[in-house]
């Protein structure tokens, strides 16, 4: 009789209940089946399962394993964990403390959190990294509340002039808004900043889009009478008379100055990691200037395993002009590590901000300035053609389209670009909006950017922003515009995910903290007092806002942004659990230790 043929199959569940199957075949004539079969198939079994599990195993040995911590992932599918096993940089097993030990081998590093809190490594959605590691080494500083007058502001001026050669350029920080937060109620004028440094030329930023320039310095910029605008965009006030009072509008791309070569290689090798990483970040939207792309290109190659993850973007012009019609010029080199460097979005001006009176709205600022743009709206910096241009040139480069967007009227600017490309163009790109709904927010431009969600449509917002500038929004706005800002549940409950971003510029270090930022939307604290109480959110909101919310926006959450099997193993833990301590208690919490890729990059000792 011929031998017949048995299939057993069998389910192998791992702690996951992972199902692995086990496919067994024996053949055997009848007569020695029904005395032998059952022995032969349990020593089978038992040999065949012995080495499937050592198999398996040895397979998943982990470089590095966390254990014994409390883990936010993120991760709806498994919310909670205690231990992860990273390999190759990424996690490869999330869950109990029991299941994570089956990866340790005799290679394996073993990092105990002693119950420490561990969510998923913030994401920066919006920040100028290069420019706040160069304000924050080499500019003096006119920061409120360090600086609290124009009187004080003067005064350091004057000491960085008692060490600086003549006709040598001088760079003066001040907040954004400082006009509301001196004493005086002003800035510095021209005719002050001449007296203090009558031989160097001298520019005091107002934030990112307002500076006060003294003569020498108008002088070297060729700004004389008659001239209201500047090459790039930048626009030039004058008295009276027509002769420039000092105020520059929207003067990035116009004045004079930046750091060597060998400095911004050196801050995007080095210092920006150093200084994001203390915070809790792994990554970060860098938002570079088109010069600065080469050395970034550069650094990729020579340093391509930084100690933070790159996404840049990139500008030419505040108006978007100088940009080529093949964006690939900026892509990074072959060799650069992918996943440490990204060139993915281009980014334009369409106003100035609101809490130096530039952004562009409907209706004028309350009162008058010196400082105001003619008729008192703000500063249109690209309009609707050149709007709806520059984000149809992202995406037919298949990249992101960042169009900063601060008053009413700009915001629409923005809101009309992305409707139109959407109706008349294939493809979905990410079309951004960076300040969305940060200083006011219309209910129909609340209606539109719903309706843009299903065309990839995302918003960058600024929540720390709550603490420092709604004072400066009703002074500037009055309570019926201000009232409508920092929208944040709002927007959640309708579906639009706000990335959280500090944008940072240097200007005012204070931004980079992204645990006041949690605080002040979980609290609704601000400048004066709690602001829209009901604008209220939960803390895993918050914390969404810095995580996986922002690597949406950038279009890198299948890499980033939760813990999750497969995602780049970037990690921050806590100094304590914001899920448990008083919500006052949130602004004073810490970033313990920060983790990219598995590796520590930064501990408190």
């Amino acid at each position: 009789m011929p031998p017949r043929l048995i299939e057993i199959k069998i389910y192998l569940y791992d702690t996951d209940q992972i199902p692995r199957l086990l496919n067994l075949h024996f053949s055997y004539k009848r007569g020695a089946f029904m005395q032998n079969s059952v022995k032969a198939i349990l020593i089978y079994l038992l040999t065949s399962m012995a080495c499937f599990s050592h198999t398996t195993m040895a397979a998943e040995q982990a470089d590095i394993v966390f254990m014994n911590g409390q883990i936010e992932t993120l991760n709806t599918k498994q919310p909670k964990a205690n231990a992860v096993a990273i390999k190759d940089e990424k996690f490869i097993a999330i869950g109990s403390d029991q299941k994570i030990k089956g990866y340790i081998g005799a290679n394996t590093q073993v990092i105990n959190l002693k119950q420490k809190l561990v969510v998923p490594g913030f994401v920066d959605a919006h920040t100028h990294p290069m420019e706040t590691i160069w304000l924050k080494e080499v500019w003096v500083d006119a920061r409120y509340p360090g600086t609290p007058s124009v009187k004080q502001a003067l005064l350091n001026i004057a000491t960085r002039v008692k060490a600086t050669p003549k006709d040598e350029w001088i760079y003066v920080a001040g907040v954004s808004a400082s006009e509301n937060k001196f004493i005086e109620k002003r800035l510095p004028t021209k005719t002050e900043l001449d007296q203090v440094a009558p031989n160097n030329p001298v520019i005091m930023a107002n934030g990112a889009h307002m500076a006060i320039a003294n003569s020498a310095a108008l002088s070297k910029m060729g700004i004389k009478k008659g001239v209201t605008k500047l090459r790039h965009g930048a626009g030039v006030l004058a008295d009276k008379d027509g002769e420039p009072n000092g105020v520059i509008t929207d003067g990035m791309g116009d004045i004079p100055g930046s750091p060597t070569p060998q400095e911004i290689a050196r801050y995007y090798a080095t210092d920006i990691a150093k200084f994001w990483n203390s915070y809790g970040f792994t990554s970060v939207m860098a938002i570079t200037p088109a010069a600065a792309i080469p050395i970034m290109q550069s650094v990729s190659i020579s340093t391509p395993m930084p100690n933070i993850r790159y996404t840049a973007s990139v500008w030419a012009a505040p108006n978007g002009e100088g940009m080529p019609k093949d964006l690939s010029v900026f892509e990074m080199p072959a060799k650069a590590n992918p996943a440490y460097y990204r060139f993915a979005a281009i980014k334009a001006w369409v106003d100035g901000e609101n809490d130096c009176r530039t952004g562009f709205m409907y209706e004028p600022y309350v009162g008058v300035q010196d400082t105001d743009p003619p008729g008192g709206k703000g500063t249109l910096v690209t309009n609707q053609s050149l709007a709806t241009q520059f984000a149809s040139l992202a995406n037919q480069n298949n990249k992101i389209s960042m169009l900063h967007c601060s008053g009413d009227a700009a915001a629409d600017i923005g809101l009309n670009a992305y409707e139109s490309i959407s109706k008349t163009q294939a493809s979905n790109t990410i079309k951004r909006i960076e300040h969305f709904g940060m200083f006011q927010l219309t209910p129909e431009q609340l209606k539109r950017s719903i309706a843009l969600k299903k065309n990839n449509f995302h918003l960058s917002s600024q929540p720390i922003w709550l603490l420092e500038l709604v004072n400066a929004d009703y002074e500037n706005m009055g309570t019926a515009r201000a009232k409508t800002g920092y929208q944040f549940r709002t927007m959640i409950n309708a579906g639009l995910e706000p990335a959280a971003s500090t944008d940072m510029t240097g200007i005012y270090l204070g931004n980079i903290d992204p645990f006041k930022a949690i605080y002040a939307t979980v609290t609704r604290q601000s400048d004066m007092g709690v602001f829209e109480p009901l604008e209220a959110i939960s803390v895993r909101d918050a914390l969404k806002m810095w995580t996986i919310w922002p690597a949406k926006s950038v279009g890198e959450d299948k890499v980033k942004g939760s813990i999750e099997i497969g995602k780049y193993a970037d990690m921050a833990v806590l100094s304590d659990n914001i899920f448990t301590i008083p919500k006052n208690a949130l602004k004073d919490a810490k970033a313990s230790m920060t983790i990219v890729g598995g590796r520590i990059v930064y501990k408190v000792e």
